[in-house]
């Protein structure tokens, strides 16, 4: 059975390669897990659209990416979590929020990996150093802050 990978396994295959596997292989491990969909003309046009989409993304941030560094860097932002009386809240921000929060006010495109936190979720009332990755080397610091 011919299949594309979807996810990145070290030493073993990389996203988006397109494999020959057995049969059962295919059935029993991989497309339970997720891991691979079965390859069709359809899914390869998709496959080369995806990958024509990020290239161009990633094209675009190395070209711009002294004006997204001036742009990004020590920008803030508000969040606001409801709490209950003792200042508890059952609510927490995560990467997808900050993710949504850049998406909407700079219309920047970013992934969770690009994300990088401290702690792997904010839940107090607090200003926090967050991260994004911008390249290899660089990242810009923002300050989101919990309210």
């Amino acid at each position: 059975m011919k299949v594309i990978f979807l996810q990145h396994v070290v030493n073993v295959w990389k996203i988006w390669d397109i494999k020959e596997v057995s049969d059962s292989y295919a059935r029993n491990v991989l497309l339970p897990k997720k891991m691979v969909k079965e390859f069709t003309k359809e899914e390869q046009i998709r496959l080369e659209n995806k990958k024509k989409k990020e290239e161009q993304n990633r094209i675009t941030k190395v070209e711009h990416r002294h004006e997204l560094w001036e742009t990004l860097n020590w920008k803030k932002f508000e969040f606001h979590l409801n709490t209950d009386v003792n200042g508890k809240s059952f609510w927490s921000i995560w990467e997808k929020e900050i993710i949504d929060e850049l998406k909407k006010e700079l219309k920047l495109n970013f992934t969770k990996g690009e994300i990088v936190m401290n702690n792997w979720h904010l839940k107090k009332a607090w200003i926090y150093d967050v991260f994004v990755k911008l390249w290899a080397w660089e990242m810009a610091k923002i300050i989101v802050t919990i309210i």
